[in-house]
């Protein structure tokens, strides 16, 4: 059992509250700024619940993927420029398609390289599958594809999680490598270090406008409505293509995320002149994020892998590495910016909200939007290429 149990709820906001507050300072040490931050908060995550401190699932955790991811992404929203989306999100597309094609290599390769058993065409069909959208695609999938072995799904499960961790860490790290960048450019890399070392200088002149908690507090308002509005349309619509038989209409009850990063991108482009006296979203937004990161961190679980499925761990390291190769080759053969291909990676192989936290976490502002949205992109083709990519290996 550990130490701080998983009903516990005041002792994990305790820890990852904690965890936040010190991916925060973090970014001002000299290991912060060459690991970053998220890294050093998820690093911790991995540490403090296999060192048996939390758990490794608890309701906490599922509270704060459903409702501090939630309440994020508006936040971080706020000042998103639609006119600055354009000219990203077409080849940011074309790095999506290229990017689920990498996952589809990596599992051909992994298939033919490891021997998972009799099961091992959905084994990596579903495991793919949630490497293009995420966890409901895994579910979805292996439901699909009938697979009822609780042990061989948590086996899965595991080994997902704690290959999912590790390549978010390495997809932080890439960008900030020199030695990388100079061979796949990467202009808004060098814009959003030029940003940051621009703010530090004004926060040491105390030129920084003061945060104000009453303002705080609206935006924060601002985005539970967006939540709010974002997940009763989501509801709404999947109720009417229930009622009326439409499968895919029906679908959409699961896309909350979506209709919320609309809203905020209706509230950030309809309202700019109000929205930029208010101060503090992008702070209060990456708050959120710490947790968030701090929670991916503690789920995994790294003795349960070793234990039972260093073969599936062994799978995911070959399709992962082979996704990898394909995007960054990809990268430097069509002249894609480092920063873009490192977040279309993650929108593929992790989902829209680790997507959409690095890309505020390393301040590519304006990759936020297309990040989220291809997220849900991901979500919205991975089971139907999870159960396709079964049916072919069989």
């Amino acid at each position: 059992m550990p130490l701080i149990g998983a009903e516990n709820i005041f002792g994990l906001i305790m820890v990852f509250v904690a965890l936040a507050a010190f991916g925060f300072w973090s970014e001002h040490t000299r290991l912060g700024k060459f690991l970053s931050g998220v890294i050093l908060v998820i690093l911790a995550g991995i540490v403090l619940s296999n060192l048996r401190i939390v758990p490794f699932s608890a309701p906490f955790y599922d509270a704060v993927w459903t409702y501090a991811v939630s309440l994020a992404i508006p936040l971080l929203l706020m000042r998103a420029n639609l006119r600055e989306l354009f000219p990203v999100a077409g080849p940011m597309l074309l790095t999506f398609v290229i990017a689920a094609l990498g996952t589809v290599a990596g599992v051909l390769a992994g298939h033919a390289l490891v021997d998972l058993g009799p099961s091992s065409a959905n084994i990596v069909s579903t495991i793919g599958a949630s490497w293009i959208g995420g966890s409901m695609n895994f579910a979805a999938t292996s439901q699909a594809l009938g697979m009822e072995d609780g042990t061989l799904l948590s086996a899965m499960a595991a080994a997902d999680n704690v290959g999912g961790t590790l390549f978010l860490v390495l997809l932080v790290l890439i960008p900030g490598r020199a030695a990388i960048r100079r061979f796949i450019p990467s202009p808004i890399v060098e814009a959003a270090a030029a940003e940051e070392s621009a703010e530090e200088e004004a926060e040491r002149k105390g030129a920084l406008p003061p945060i104000q908690v009453s303002k705080l507090a609206l935006l924060l308002a601002i985005s539970a409505v967006c939540c709010f509005l974002g997940y009763e349309t989501a509801a709404l619509v999947g109720g009417w293509g229930a009622a009326a038989g439409i499968g895919w209409l029906a679908d959409f009850s699961r896309y909350g995320v979506l209709f919320l990063t609309l809203y905020a991108l209706a509230v950030a482009n309809l309202f700019p002149r109000q929205i930029e006296k208010l101060h503090g979203d992008f702070d209060l937004g990456m708050f959120f994020m710490y947790v968030f990161f701090g929670v991916m961190g503690a789920g995994a679980n790294v003795v349960l892998m070793i234990e039972t499925a260093l073969p599936v761990f062994a799978f995911v390291g070959i399709m992962a590495s082979v996704h990898l190769a394909v995007v960054l080759a990809a990268a430097k053969l069509f002249k894609i910016d480092l920063a873009e291909a490192m977040l279309v990676s993650n929108a593929v192989a992790l989902g829209p909200a680790t997507a959409a936290a690095q890309a505020a976490g390393q301040r590519w502002h304006a990759l936020v939007t297309p990040a989220v949205m291809l997220g849900v992109l991901g979500y919205a083709i991975a089971t139907f290429i999870g159960v396709a990519l079964s049916g072919w290996l069989q």
